[in-house]
């Protein structure tokens, strides 16, 4: 009798186990999924989006990739700001907007650069997204080889090869998440040529968890 009694609580607690794993599956990336990741700058990133062409949860994915939207982010290389810019390339970029005074810091500035420099990557590869995001993180000259040399779908730089995988599941995450937030069912949006993904109407909790983990070990 005695083990039975034991054989049904180890059941309950088994059944309770899994009930609680499912509702966390689920229900978690819903209720701190904007903490995990989280939007900020969203009127800009919308408003720079659609003057260069992009889509806008693309943009809030490179932000999170680069500097987890903290604005002050410094790279070892010296990278600077939200959207981690180089002073040389911000110098070309200016040059290209017709900007003579600019802050890299200032994230008006930096998701504005940002932008419009990853829209020129972009149709420099007639509009292939993973290759833009390649010369954004590696510069030109290497996207340039590995697109010649049909290397895209496996970079040899792991860090560029991680980078392009992470914004790929990072904006997954953010049409989910932010679809009204980032302006994602204006019609403007959906015609875009350079949307990599399409706005999914189911949550990708998947991905969701897949980032987090990777995220909380990556160190």
């Amino acid at each position: 009798m005695v083990r039975q009694s034991t054989k049904i609580k180890i059941a309950i607690s088994g059944l309770m186990l899994v009930l609680v794993m499912i509702f966390g599956y689920f229900y978690i990336p819903g209720i701190f999924g904007d903490s995990v990741y989280p939007l900020k700058y969203a009127d800009l990133i919308v408003k720079y989006s659609a003057e260069n062409k992009l889509d806008p949860s693309l943009t809030a994915a490179v932000i999170m990739q680069e500097s987890g939207f903290n604005p002050s982010a410094t790279s070892y290389m010296g990278a600077r700001g939200i959207m981690q810019i180089m002073p040389a390339t911000a110098k070309s970029i200016a040059k290209g907007l017709g900007v003579t005074s600019y802050d890299l810091y200032n994230p008006d500035d930096s998701i504005r650069f940002g932008t419009w420099h990853l829209h020129v990557m972009i149709e420099k590869y007639n509009g292939n997204v993973n290759a833009g995001l390649a010369a954004y993180n590696a510069g030109g000259g290497n996207a340039d080889y590995w697109v010649a040399m049909g290397l895209l779908d496996n970079i040899p730089f792991k860090e560029t090869r991680n980078y392009v995988k992470n914004i790929n599941n990072y904006q997954k995450i953010y049409q989910a998440q932010y679809a009204n937030e980032l302006s994602l069912y204006q019609s403007e949006y959906a015609e875009l040529e350079q949307i990599s993904v399409n706005v999914e109407t189911e949550k990708p909790y998947g991905t969701f968890w897949k980032m987090f983990f990777k995220s909380l070990f990556k160190y």
